[in-house]
């Protein structure tokens, strides 16, 4: 819930670069109420259709800001609309229930396609979902474009996302499909959460409380008993799913220790399901600026780096996989696979909506 963020990726639908400067424009704090607000109200509803007056509002918003995001990514690299090809837009997630058949993003592809000017992809979730997938993570065909191109690509490789959730894509080669991709635990969020509950700041800089705490293990042992962590993958996550009782009786810098210990705890777990043991981890998404948290995933007993070792951007991974996968869109490929979602064959997804002349 932090802003937009914007890349460019020349791709032919199977590998991929990314030459161009990124974009982020951040949300303001009430943007962030509104989008908080809009979650718990989507938790009240059954039904992704049904959706208020004040949700449509707030969609609108949402589209416009990515639109804002679009002319600003254009004028910073010089470029015209005409030069681009196709624009991947994931919207805003509300609600993310697979095992209910639908998974909630906001963002209104015609909306956007008609203020760029640009054809617009969107709606990559639901026909994986419909078909019985988990409809995420979507990213991990993406990070297989990228390893498959390095000078020395060693197999097998695990690339760690910690955004709101922590999700691992296992990668064992270069053919297709040939990966497995789940949610892990949680990432972010529920630190993310504490620290907005008991300060003024919106995380938990650099790890810095944290360090200061100490870990309640037997807290942690009990959340860890939780069904999710049992369960074989793929599979995937809310940003809500996890309840973490005990935690209001710890201090500031205890609850953010403790929180910071139950997100390495599950990507530890998440890490024994793979087929084999990765011989490199990659951390990318938000969770790699936070020192402490870096420090304790150094602790396994394999070497663990961001992705900026590779020559990668950690901050825009997931916006560069969209646009990815609107290439793979046109070219009528598929985005997700058994291993990555568990849907029973791999599938196309996604919607195309072409401009229309504004008149």
């Amino acid at each position: 819930m932090d802003g937009v963020d914007c890349a460019l990726v020349e791709s032919d639908g199977h590998s991929a670069s990314v030459t161009m400067k990124a974009v982020h424009i951040s949300y303001s704090p009430e943007l962030r109420h509104q989008i908080s607000l809009a979650m718990s109200e989507a938790t009240s509803l059954s039904h992704p259709s049904r959706q208020s007056q004040q949700l449509d509002k707030l969609e609108k918003i949402l589209t416009d800001i990515h639109a804002q995001a679009v002319a600003l990514i254009l004028k910073t690299n010089g470029l015209s609309d005409k030069e681009i090809d196709v624009i991947g837009f994931h919207g805003q997630t509300l609600l993310h229930r697979p095992d209910d058949g639908w998974s909630w993003q906001i963002g209104d592809g015609q909306r956007l396609a008609n203020k760029v000017q640009i054809p617009v992809v969107n709606d990559f979730r639901r026909k994986d979902v419909e078909n019985g997938g988990q409809g995420a993570p979507l990213a991990p065909l993406y990070h297989q474009a990228l390893i498959k191109i390095l000078p020395e690509p060693e197999y097998p490789v695990a690339i760690v996302n910690i955004g709101g959730v922590s999700n691992i894509t296992w990668i064992g080669s270069e053919i297709e499909g040939r990966m497995l991709a789940f949610d892990a635990g949680p990432g972010n969020a529920l630190v993310d959460d504490w620290i907005r509950q008991h300060t003024a700041e919106p995380m938990d800089r650099d790890g810095a409380v944290a360090a200061k705490g100490d870990i309640d293990h037997s807290l942690i042992e009990h959340w860890l008993k939780n069904s999710y962590f049992f369960k074989m993958p793929p599979k995937s996550l809310d940003r809500y799913s996890f309840n973490i009782p005990g935690i209001e009786s710890l201090s500031l810098e205890d609850g953010a220790a403790t929180l910071l210990e139950f997100t390495v705890k599950s990507i530890e777990i998440g890490l024994s399901h793979c087929p084999v043991c990765p011989k490199h981890i990659y951390i990318c998404g938000g969770g790699r600026h936070n020192k402490t948290l870096m420090a304790n995933l150094h602790k396994f007993d394999i070497p663990v780096d961001a992705v900026e070792i590779l020559g990668w951007n950690g901050d825009f991974m997931e916006a560069e996989a969209f646009a990815y996968l609107a290439c793979r869109h046109l070219l009528d490929l598929p985005i997700t696979f058994p291993g990555t979602t568990g849907i029973s064959q791999s599938s196309k997804g996604g919607k195309l909506h072409r401009p229309e002349l504004i008149t």
